[in-house]
């Protein structure tokens, strides 16, 4: 097993790198994000043409059970591959249903465990969700991996790290704030960022990512090797 890296990285550094992807591609993200809700809102809103109340929300409850996870992980390998300067598209949404099994059973087994930490209180259950909050991410790197693998990797890669993944989806809070005074529209461009800063995030985590940081360059530079 890996050593766990510490993610030191300032949180308004980590949203710089959120920007910087999605430099170009905004548009698409949009988009993207756009699908994302069609896919989530859209059969719920048709369900109230057709279902009386309570039947309507048993019937939307397990809609959102059954396809949030293969959207979310959709949602997210469009994200990476735009952090990673691939070539993508906002169909890659649907990317998540080709993994659809293991996607539900990946959401089946974290909701599990963060309703049995929050029966113990509020805090472990908010603790548990950012514990696994890297799963999606690296489903989407390791569709070859189990689903007991992929929860026990995220726990390997938040060790040390749970703060400061809270910090960086808090640095948000002011952003959100004028969501609201939307009514909700901007929320087209603040998930993709979001989600592109977690991408930064999750590649610091996993040592794909090493931040230049120009002081140590300098430092490096008169010993004549380079820094990575």
């Amino acid at each position: 097993m890996e050593n766990t890296i510490i993610v030191t990285l300032r949180c308004k550094d980590m949203r710089s790198f959120g920007r910087q992807a999605l430099t170009g591609m905004w548009s698409g993200a949009v988009l993207a994000t756009l699908l994302m809700m069609a896919l989530s809102l859209v059969p719920l809103l048709s369900f109230k043409l057709v279902f009386d109340s309570v039947t309507m929300e048993k019937v939307s409850d397990l809609y959102t059970m059954i396809v949030s996870g293969p959207i979310t992980l959709g949602y997210i390998y469009f994200i990476l591959s735009v952090f990673r300067r691939k070539s993508t598209s906002p169909i890659e949404v649907f990317y998540g249903f080709e993994r659809f099994f293991k996607a539900l059973g990946l959401t089946l087994v974290m909701s599990f465990f963060i309703i049995l930490w929050t029966l113990l209180f509020i805090v472990p259950g908010i603790i548990a969700s950012i514990r696994y909050s890297m799963a999606f991410y690296i489903l989407a790197d390791h569709p070859e991996m189990g689903i007991l693998d992929i929860i026990n990797e995220s726990k390997r890669l938040m060790k040390g790290n749970k703060l400061k993944f809270f910090c960086l989806q808090f640095s948000f809070i002011g952003w959100i704030f004028l969501v609201c005074l939307t009514a909700g529209i901007g929320s087209l461009w603040l998930i993709p960022y979001m989600e592109a800063s977690t991408a930064g995030f999750y590649e610091l985590a996993n040592g794909n990512l090493r931040p230049q940081y120009p002081e140590l360059a300098a430092n490096e530079e008169n010993r004549g090797s380079p820094i990575l």
